[in-house]
């Protein structure tokens, strides 16, 4: 019996109870390792993962909810729901059904503030969510992470050959590289070397930087030690499409990668000692910033943004509002899926330019922030739905009530009349300087009815940009929020009720 034929055979046997079921799954899996390379994890997590692949999706919640309820710890299903699907999705392309993957960084961080009983709810949802995308994969062919082909390089070798492989379009000799990298080296020295590698192609709208970003924070809440086979699936998806393959309008060499990386190697010595700050004290240079993406080619966008920088007229942190604030307009132009991904990735790109210790990565990770906004611009204004409007102009309204009752009022809005929310959330925010009110009834309305991924990954990016923008710009950044967050109006997903149901939070 192959997988294919396995998984098929299990899926029809909802009924049977966990224990069966776990003896059935252990004995196809065995017959099945026999004769596969297939990648294994370590003793304590490979039961688990074994668990979730191949009890049937009819079962799993409830089956999953059993453990938690007797033991099984957050951590522990977390990092199970990652490598399981590390090891049985494709991530090629980064996006689609792999979004199984993505979707737990997201989901992570949204638990983490959530009330104890509520935390393990998104997590519930992934593992359905899962179990739609494994099933998925199997009906395209049926992707297993195997164990690297030939010989690793030596550790000394190690970088040279991997960047020389990423360079050349090489999968199976990056992936032997980077199992070398994940063997010998810190993490914080590999993913040094990888923040530019995920920032470098746009094409699939940014899935790549975001890949690259939620694997690292995915690992840091998870243990490097499953770091391995969590970099060789995020290199085959950085790898995809090829240099020539044209994908959302580009080809590789016709996006801002090659032009933003010698215009930061170039303008680095142009910079003051201060350059980069957490200080904003003018509105004025992101307005700048937001005006060039909107009018600019890319690559003239990007230039005046470094020059910017250069001159003093503006630093890191206003270049930075500048780009959240190019996502939120688009967002605002044309709501919806491309809207997403605008925010998404400019969120996972500044992560990246958190993270890095290297001034001149920082800087091509700015620019790209910069050529990327600009690269979603001109693709989304090929729709004749864009909207003729400007963030940075939007106009406050009131909301009825206080504190809480106006945060419902707007929340209420939602999808009925998005454009009054979004002027009222403006109001709301220039009132009220914290805004956990709002973040918190927005987040325990998700966790009840998020129906798909992008809905997590959306509302954990933009609640986290909140709090990176300057406060001037808050009050419109929580305005383009309104546009894929969720309302009370909306049905629950059928996931997490039954996962209330398993949890006796019914």
């Amino acid at each position: 019996m192959n997988r294919r034929e396995a998984i098929k055979s299990l899926a029809g046997t909802g009924s049977i109870v966990s224990g069966s079921l776990w003896q059935a799954g252990t004995s196809l899996a065995a017959d099945h390792a026999v004769a596969s390379d297939i990648v294994r994890f370590g003793s304590d997590i490979e039961p688990l993962v074994r668990l979730i692949e191949e009890t049937p999706r009819s079962d799993c919640i409830e089956v999953v909810a059993g453990r938690l309820n007797t033991g099984l710890s957050y951590r522990e299903l977390l990092s199970a729901l990652f490598l399981a699907g590390i090891r049985n999705v494709s991530p090629q392309p980064p996006g689609f059904k792999f979004h199984c993957v993505f979707v737990l960084h997201s989901a992570n961080q949204l638990s983490l503030d959530a009330p104890h009983r509520e935390r393990l709810l998104p997590l519930l949802w992934a593992l359905d969510y899962f179990k739609q995308s494994q099933q998925r994969d199997v009906d395209e062919g049926d992707f297993q992470l195997r164990k690297p082909k030939g010989p690793l390089p030596a550790a000394s070798k190690a970088w040279a050959e991997f960047h020389a492989a990423m360079e050349s379009w090489d999968e199976e000799r990056a992936d032997r590289a980077v199992t070398a990298l994940a063997r010998t080296k810190g993490g914080h020295e590999v993913i040094e070397g990888l923040w530019r590698y995920g920032a470098r192609d746009y094409r699939n709208i940014g899935h790549k930087a975001i890949f690259t970003a939620s694997t690292w924070r995915t690992l840091q809440a998870i243990g490097w030690r499953h770091a391995e086979p969590a970099l060789r699936s995020l290199i085959l998806g950085l790898l995809d499409f090829g240099p020539d393959r044209r994908m959302n309008g580009y080809s590789f060499e016709d996006q801002s990668h090659t032009t933003n990386a010698e215009l930061a190697r170039k303008s680095l010595a142009r910079l003051p000692p201060d350059w980069i700050s957490t200080e904003s004290a003018d509105t004025s240079p992101a307005r700048g910033v937001l005006e060039a993406v909107r009018s600019a080619e890319p690559l003239a966008a990007s230039t005046e943004v470094a020059d910017m920088l250069a001159k003093g007229k503006a630093s890191s942190r206003d270049a930075w509002d500048g780009i959240h604030l190019a996502a939120g307009d688009l967002m605002l132009r044309l709501p919806g899926i491309l809207g997403v991904h605008c925010v998404t990735s400019a969120n996972a790109l500044h992560y990246a330019f958190r993270m890095s210790s290297d001034a001149e990565t920082r800087l091509y990770l700015l620019l790209q922030g910069v050529g990327w906004m600009g690269q979603f611009a001109r693709y989304m204004s090929r729709n004749d739905q864009m909207r003729d409007l400007d963030l940075s102009k939007l106009e406050r309204a009131d909301a009825s009530g206080n504190g809480g009752d106006e945060v419902a009022a707007i929340l209420e809005q939602l999808g009925s009349d998005t454009d009054e929310a979004a002027r009222k959330a403006i109001g709301y925010a220039m009132d009220h300087q914290d805004l956990t009110e709002f973040s918190r009834m927005a987040r325990n309305i998700l966790f009840h009815k998020a129906e798909e991924s992008h809905r997590f990954k959306y509302a954990a990016a933009v609640f986290e940009d909140l709090e990176l923008v300057s406060p001037a710009w808050r009050p419109h950044m929580l305005a383009t929020s309104t546009y894929y967050l969720q309302g009370p109006a909306d049905r629950n997903s059928a996931a997490v009720v039954r996962a209330r149901k398993a949890l006796d939070m019914a």
